[in-house]
């Protein structure tokens, strides 16, 4: 398991305009808490967040909480972003302990190129992540499936998946994908319709032929 850290500080003020206070300093309010553990206010420093968030492959990867030297297993229980902008603006860090199993979701990631889709199918994937329970030590980062032998028609459901000694929560008959035939559109194209010409009547004049009035 790879090991992923981030620096907190705990928070001596409380509140929302000292939170925004924070944050128009670069800096993001959270909280600490975990089963037996006292819930601790902590904030940290937004560049140090977004780069822990680059790095790590889901938000259920355990991580190495360095709160002021006193270090704890955690992961991201919840994130709060910015409605515009999709930043950060609060992280609920939850704490774990070895022996502990926590519920946590897990992305599914695809990997090879489908027989099927050299043929000519599409590949469709259907789920994306699955929630799974699981101690920390034994928790998968991802979950990828093999779909290089896949052909038209087939299928990987969630019973397929391989999770070690993870606990599936998902429906086990629910597809994760599926290479299918393409669905062409074919728009028919009437027959040109032959516009009848309006036959106009000619309009008949009928001149008056003066006539010369001799005297």
């Amino acid at each position: 398991m790879n090991e992923f850290s981030i620096k907190l500080n705990i928070r001596k003020r409380m509140g929302k305009e000292e939170a925004k206070k924070l944050r128009r300093e670069g800096i993001i309010p959270g909280i600490v808490y975990g089963a037996g553990e006292e819930t601790i206010p902590i904030k940290m420093d937004n560049k140090s967040l977004l780069n822990l968030l680059r790095k790590i492959p889901s938000e259920s990867t355990v991580i190495n909480l360095d709160i002021e030297g006193e270090n704890k297993m955690g992961i991201i229980q919840d994130m709060q972003t910015h409605p515009l902008y999709g930043i950060p603006t609060h992280v609920d860090f939850r704490i774990v302990h070895k022996g502990e199993t926590v519920k946590v979701t897990v992305p599914v990631v695809l990997e090879g190129v489908a027989a099927g889709v050299k043929e000519g199918g599409l590949l469709e994937q259907v789920i994306y992540d699955i929630d799974i329970e699981t101690t920390p030590m034994n928790m998968p980062e991802k979950i990828v499936c093999d779909v290089t032998d896949m052909k038209v028609g087939d299928k990987i459901y969630v019973k397929d998946l391989e999770v070690g000694e993870a606990k599936i929560l998902h429906n086990l008959e629910n597809v994760i994908a599926e290479v299918v035939v393409p669905h062409v559109h074919v728009e028919e194209v009437p027959e040109e319709e032959v516009e009848e010409e309006e036959i106009q009547e000619p309009e008949v004049i009928n001149e008056k032929k003066e006539e010369e009035k001799s005297e």
